[in-house]
């Protein structure tokens, strides 16, 4: 995959961008920011009517970049006294200072900052003309913050050398913090980034008027909102949780080594609840593909609910059986969740064929619960309660096991860097091994689908990078849709 990379270079150690005019401050620094100061050199230069504005044109319709920043942390609130420009009527200057107020953020590293386009493919014309209109920017935030830039394409090895701390775009999370402005295209309007910069410049040039009042400027308001996650601002996978109640109250303990049942029952109640009352905007397809979660022919990134029965863990004598059931959801999927949480809690779920339920259990919603938390609450060392079923069979040999596991995380969404362990055993010596026969060829393990007979299944134990604290819930491997793979927290567990 190629990418554009874009690399800003200020001449300070301190950014005194704000999110919003006298708002708190910006950082990292949006790409919309990017694109105003990329619009202005450009401009600056008289250019933006050449292929130059062409080229900017294009940056503004391609996705979101990722964002590789140095680290950084808020400065010393300052005021500063200047004299009010709308206080012309008192000639002393002194009596019409007014004051405000900066607060910079000092950059800790090196004063770089990346932005990563991943293009596909560039013709060398509009790569000669990104990198012009990179070299015209000169300033990149207030008008004191002094900078340059630069642009190049590279291949996806590259990235990895570049030093920073990865900011990634998540369209579609609906959270209030980390959201970064981004440049637009309105497909219908054809109303865009650009030209609504273009037009706030002339209401700006057009302010004053002789013989008429003072006119006002035009503020830009053409741009979207991006959620930008990172290890400082690291989100975690939307999820609900039921408790599987008797019509008592009790809770319904189903064996743990058969939590395909469960999961299967669950699935099998979400997709007839969902054929009955879809959520609104939803494709004809979508309790297929979504709910039931089988992939379209040649899709490239497949979007699913995932059902996990959870072991209850907490102390070393706790009795492992299953009496909850967590539903996750893809990032920025918190809608739709929601939408079937409310008509799943109190259904009551129906026995499929291998189950033996002497109840049958009700699932009641939870919003807060202690166990459930074990696999949510941020953790740096996390260790799989049901074995990692790896996308392949290893053969006995480690180095393959290895090479299976780093694929299991990268189809796993796990972007953070991290170091792990593996063996038969998990940490939560409740759960059961990852073997799926004793010595004497008897069956010992959890009861696998069909599909995933043949993989190899290990315990895992992942310890990210540099102390980042990562939220759950983790599933990892080729059942973490239906219960394996699932991870709790290792930090602070009592074993």
């Amino acid at each position: 995959m190629t990418h554009l990379l874009l690399t800003v270079r200020w001449l300070d150690d301190r950014y005194h961008g704000l999110l919003a005019r006298g708002g708190p401050p910006e950082w990292p620094p949006s790409p919309y920011r990017l694109f105003q100061a990329l619009v202005a050199g450009v401009a600056r230069r008289r250019e933006l009517d050449s292929a130059l504005g062409e080229s900017l044109d294009w940056l503004q319709r391609l996705d979101p970049p990722l964002i590789i920043a140095p680290r950084s942390h808020p400065g010393q609130v300052v005021t500063r006294f200047v004299p009010n420009n709308d206080g012309d009527r008192k000639p002393d200057r002194q009596s019409r200072l007014t004051g405000k107020t900066f607060r910079p953020t000092v950059i800790l590293d090196p004063p770089v900052i990346h932005y990563l386009w991943p293009i596909g493919a560039c013709d060398a014309e509009m790569e000669r003309r990104i990198r012009y209109a990179a070299r015209c920017l000169t300033i990149f935030g207030w008008g004191i913050d002094m900078a340059y830039a630069d642009a190049r394409l590279i291949g996806s090895d590259e990235i990895k050398t570049l030093f920073g701390i990865r900011w990634y775009p998540r369209p579609g999370v609906e959270q209030n913090r980390s959201l970064l402005r981004v440049p637009v295209v309105d497909p219908d309007t054809r109303e865009n980034t650009l030209s609504d910069l273009r037009r706030s410049h002339q209401s700006a040039l057009a302010r004053i008027e002789h013989g008429r009042p003072l006119n006002t400027a035009e503020e830009p308001k053409i741009f979207g909102r991006i959620y930008y996650e990172s290890k400082e601002s690291l989100l975690g996978q939307p999820n609900v949780v039921f408790e599987l109640r008797r019509g008592d109250g009790s809770f319904v303990a189903y064996p743990l080594y058969r939590l395909i049942h469960i999961a299967g029952m669950v699935r099998h109640l979400a997709i007839e609840m969902m054929e009955k009352a879809p959520p609104d905007d939803v494709d004809h397809d979508w309790v297929q593909t979504y709910v039931a979660g089988h992939a379209r022919a040649r899709e490239v990134e497949h979007r699913q609910l995932s059902y996990l029965p959870i072991a209850s863990i907490g102390h070393t004598h706790t009795d492992p059986s299953v009496r909850r059931v967590m539903i996750a959801a893809p990032l920025g999927d918190d809608r739709f969740l929601e939408h079937l949480a409310i008509r799943l809690s109190g259904q009551q779920l129906k026995p499929a064929l291998g189950t033996n339920l002497e109840h049958l259990p009700t699932l009641v919603h939870v919003r807060r619960d202690k166990v459930a938390s074990l696999y949510t609450r941020p953790a740096n060392a996390w260790a799989s309660v049901t074995p990692v079923i790896l996308p392949g069979h290893d053969d006995h040999r480690s180095e393959k096991t290895r090479k299976l596991i780093d694929r299991a995380l990268a189809q796993s969404g796990i972007e953070q860097p991290c170091k792990f362990e593996w063996g038969p055993f998990s940490l939560f010596t409740e759960s059961l091994s990852a073997y799926k026969y004793d010595d004497e060829k008897r069956r010992m393990s959890y009861v696998r689908p069909n599909h995933l007979l043949t993989q190899t299944a290990v315990h895992l134990r992942l310890y990210f990078d540099e102390g980042i604290q990562v939220p759950g819930p983790l599933t990892i491997g080729a059942g973490r849709h239906c219960g394996f793979g699932v991870f709790a927290g290792m930090d602070g567990y009592g074993h």
